[in-house]
């Protein structure tokens, strides 16, 4: 499975979606194929399923999503598509977790703090803020304009908010059954368990869970 990326890049604000989940819908026949890069190329210029009529907004589509869905780890598309669409979004939020490092960084560093905490609000200027931190360190960062910082942190707060994490401006935790983190534990991702919100406790019964399914 592909590690994660680490990276910095804007490149996911070129799109205009957050997680994707109609477009990945679509395309959900051939995501799982051996030949899907090929196949996507196609979709780009014969648009068979994804009907979007702009060429150019297929292909900025199609590149988005093929730098998500390479960090699906064995069996992913089969268990998302017998899940519910809310299911559907938190797995979505995974991929876009591994992808853009800049998303990851926002989650861990001030989203979960924010929810431990006593606030648990979103709070823009705490995202600007990491945005500027990250600056003082990586040069790419530093390049962005406010207009990509801006539109940065309006996609990972909608991302947030189609995955289950917001209520308006209210942090909230996307519930799901015990089992559902199961195949995160069998593929090593014990970290998504965190991203979701989960508790020291929450996270205790799960493993346990899993070990006696083992």
């Amino acid at each position: 499975m592909t590690q994660r990326n680490s990276v910095y890049s804007a490149s996911f604000t070129s799109g205009t979606g957050a997680l994707f989940h109609r477009e990945i819908n679509a395309l959900l026949p051939i995501l799982n194929l051996e030949d899907t890069t090929e196949l996507l190329k196609q979709e780009t210029l014969q648009n068979n399923v994804l009907m979007v009529n702009s060429e150019v907004t297929r292909r900025s589509l199609i590149r988005q999503i093929s730098s998500r869905i390479k960090y699906a780890f064995p069996g992913f598309w089969e268990i998302y598509s017998s899940s519910s669409n809310a299911e559907q979004a938190l797995m979505l939020f995974y991929l876009a977790l591994n992808s853009a490092t800049v998303i990851y960084d926002f989650h861990f560093d001030i989203t979960i703090p924010a929810w431990k905490g006593s606030s648990r609000t979103f709070d823009s200027f705490n995202y600007q803020m990491k945005l500027d931190q990250l600056g003082d360190k990586f040069q790419i960062v530093d390049k962005w304009t406010p207009g990509t910082r801006h539109q940065i942190i309006k996609i990972y707060k909608r991302m947030l908010k189609e995955a289950g994490f917001l209520n308006e401006e209210n942090l909230i935790q996307p519930g799901k059954d015990d089992k559902f983190f199961l195949p995160f534990l069998k593929n090593r991702q014990p970290w998504f368990l965190e991203a979701c919100f989960l508790s020291q406790a929450d996270l205790d019964r799960i493993t346990n869970l899993y070990s006696r399914s083992l």
